[in-house]
Parts: structure tokens; sequence; C-alpha cells
């Protein structure tokens, strides 16, 4: 998370998604493990086995459908039409222009690292649910401190919404 954060922060959040999506896809997997009280899932993914042994197995039973399986896989690839998309904006004359360089844009980048920090409170929490053992204190702290930050997030989308 550390990485997609600073990624985005430097002004490259679509090269953040590749990295995203594979914090995307542990939390996933982490949630799966966490609710299979058998531990078969836990050891298939271990073992690259079964569905556990898919990529998109951390997504949902349509995962080739769901929006954001196909952007981050874009990414992840190498798909010049994604990067093109995500990089691209219009000048005042109308004309394509590609971002060579960092671009930052406050509104997405917060959205972009609020769904980072969404994604590894999921991790964190699944891997808290299998290892009871491990002290929740520091884990409930930082889910408070996301949570927080969430509300600060919303209130800035909707003044960032209401300037237009």
């Amino acid at each position: 998370s550390r990485a997609v954060a600073l990624v985005v922060r430097a002004g490259y959040a679509p090269e953040a998604h590749a990295p995203y999506r594979r914090l995307h896809e542990a939390a996933g997997h982490a949630r799966k493990v966490a609710l299979d009280a058998s531990g078969q899932y836990a050891e298939n993914w271990i073992h690259g086995r079964g569905q556990a042994g898919k990529p998109r197995a951390a997504f949902s039973a349509a995962s080739q459908d769901d929006p954001l399986w196909k952007l981050m896989s874009g990414q992840a690839h190498a798909s010049f039409e994604h990067h093109a998309n995500l990089s691209a904006t219009l000048s005042e004359g109308g004309r394509l222009v590609h971002s060579l360089g960092p671009r930052r844009d406050p509104a997405w980048d917060n959205l972009f690292l609020w769904l980072v920090a969404h994604r590894l409170r999921t991790a964190v929490a699944a891997v808290l649910k299998v290892h009871s053992q491990i002290d929740r204190g520091s884990f409930l702290t930082a889910a408070q401190e996301v949570e927080e930050a969430e509300e600060r997030l919303e209130a800035e989308l909707v003044a960032a919404m209401a300037e237009g």
C-alpha cells in the first residue's frame, strides 16, 4: 500500500493500478480464507489450486465482467489503450494530449488512495480473524483513523463536485 501511495502522490496514478491489483487480490483471498472455516481455501491458495489459484477468484464470481477487474488488468498487463485512457486529457482546443510527466488530480488521487486503505483494512481484518492471538488494539486505532480520513475525503469530494 505504501508503494501505491507513493506512486499516486508522485503524480503517476495510472501506474499505481498494477500494485493496487496485487493488494486487492491479496485482500480478496485473505477474506475468503477468513470466511472458510474448513481451511480448504487457504490450502488451495498456498498451493495455487482450484479457484484460489486464479487471481480472478479474489474479485467476484462474475469477475470477467467486473469493471474494476478490467481496469486493473489493463494496467497490470501493460495495455496501451488502458494507459492512454488514463493519462490523456483534452486541451482547450479539443486535442488529445498524453501526459508524459507527473499529473495530479487531487479528487481522483484521494479516491484511489481511499480504495487502497479500504483494501488494506480488509486484508488486515481477515488476518486478525484467522490469527486471533494477535493484539487487535493497534488495528482498531488505525481503522478509526481510516474512518476519519474517509469522512474528510467525503467532504472533499462533495466540495470538488460542487465546484463543477
